[in-house]
């Protein structure tokens, strides 16, 4: 059985919000005005996203691993929208690294998510570290992942864009 909560409700809200500005952002030409909305539409749901996520406790009860990748998705985002502010010297390129991976650790958070609620993994999950460290496999799956197509993608999206 499951706990439902408003706070859950939020966070799983902005989650599916974020996943689905986030794609649009990918999949838009880079610059235009519809990118800028959707990415400010993105990074307002992954400020809900991470801020609802410090205040669930149901795994564990107390602060704990999936609390600390919220921090660090907090950072990414933050650093992705200041470099866009301040435009400072290969402003455009640590956008990109930023707001990328702060897509793929929502993807690998959703990922993870959908896992362990899986009912074919049930057999194995039978405690909370159980299935924290099924999550965070996961996690750590998606996150491989994107050391190798980050960098290219990056590449791909800024060649021959200049900044301004």
């Amino acid at each position: 059985m499951m706990n439902f909560s408003a706070l859950g409700a939020a966070h799983g809200t902005a989650t599916l919000a974020a996943l689905a500005f986030g794609g649009f952002v990918l999949a838009e030409r880079k610059g235009t005005l519809t990118h800028r909305s959707l990415g400010a539409a993105y990074v307002a749901a992954m400020l809900a996203v991470n801020l609802t996520a410090l205040g669930v406790y149901r795994i564990t009860g107390q602060f704990g691993p999936f609390h600390v990748l919220a921090l660090i998705s907090l950072a990414t985002v933050a650093r992705g929208v200041a470099a866009v502010i301040r435009r400072r010297p290969g402003w455009l390129a640590t956008h990109y690294y930023c707001m990328a991976w702060s897509y793929l650790g929502l993807v690998a958070a959703a990922a993870a998510e959908a896992v362990a609620r899986s009912p074919l993994l049930a057999r194995w999950v039978h405690t909370a570290t159980d299935g924290m460290l099924v999550g965070l496999a996961c996690v750590a799956a998606v996150l491989v992942l994107g050391v190798f197509l980050v960098p290219r993608l990056q590449a791909r999206a800024l060649a021959g864009v200049a900044e301004s």
